[in-house]
């Protein structure tokens, strides 16, 4: 299931609400600390764990009684049941605040994303010819000039557009990993990258990024110029790389197990 973010809201003055006090009362702290258990879990699946198969598996991760899970969720008023589903209402509440916050960002992103291009479209257009009588060749090619700077221009809004259009899901695979919503700054950085690498390829740095649990924008930056420094343009030479370099330390590693480390011991002993 999509994580929509890697931390929520805690109010800080939980414990004194009257339910959680009456776990407190009849369960004590191992059945706030389940409470909050739960409420993770809820956040992780977008809100909905079923009755069956997700108590099951959260009794066995937490090491305890399944019926002490069902007990906290049918007989505190803490949980919702509908479809042999449970869900909280606050939580479903907070989750449609955070992913209306992560909409507008990544939409204010994209605007002004395309408001940067359409300035930088409009100043090349109306840059003023120089000044000066020119003669009929001159004119002619300054005629063909503007011709040439207007259809860059149009093939970079049109190139914008196509990234736009065609790589949306990138944003969604990047907050699936991170297990966290963008912020509009996030958006930019990813819009550059866009320019530069083919989706596929961040996409890939995205998951070593994740393999080697370094969810930050920075190591991921690290990883695609050191890849742009390489000469790397596409995924295939970038995954041939990762082969090789993965044979020549094996073949290391094998050397070094197969080295005779006690062979100068050996004849030092025989010396003697």
């Amino acid at each position: 299931m999509k994580k929509i973010n890697n931390y929520f809201p805690h109010d800080f003055n939980a414990r004194n609400d009257i339910k959680l006090k009456k776990v407190n009362m009849q369960l004590g702290l191992n059945g706030i600390g389940l409470y909050w258990c739960i409420i993770e879990c809820l956040y992780e699946n977008n809100g909905y764990l079923t009755l069956e198969e997700d108590i099951n598996l959260l009794a066995y991760e937490l090491r305890i009684d399944k019926e002490l899970i069902i007990n906290l969720i049918k007989n505190f008023d803490l949980f919702k049941i509908k479809n042999n589903k449970f869900f909280s209402q606050s939580v479903l509440t907070r989750l449609e605040d955070i992913n209306r916050k992560s909409n507008i960002n990544r939409k204010n992103s994209l605007k002004r994303w395309q408001k940067s291009n359409d300035a930088e479209s409009n100043a090349n257009a109306m840059r003023p010819h120089s000044k000066g009588k020119a003669t009929d060749k001159q004119t002619q090619s300054n005629i063909k000039e503007k011709k040439i700077k207007e259809n860059k221009n149009k093939n970079k809004i049109n190139n914008i557009t196509t990234t736009t259009i065609t790589t949306n899901n990138i944003y969604s695979f990047i907050e699936e990993n991170f297990g966290r919503s963008l912020s509009g700054i996030e958006y930019e950085k990813i819009n550059k990258w866009l320019i530069e690498f083919d989706d596929e390829i961040i996409k890939y740095a995205i998951t070593i990024a994740v393999m080697n649990q370094k969810k930050t924008f920075a190591y991921v930056e690290g990883i695609l110029r050191n890849w742009k420094s390489a000469g790397f343009k596409a995924l295939s030479e970038i995954k041939t790389a990762d082969v090789k370099r993965e044979n020549e330390e094996q073949s290391l590693d094998q050397e070094i197990l197969n080295y005779d480390w006690l062979g100068g011991n050996e004849n030092d002993t025989s010396s003697k």
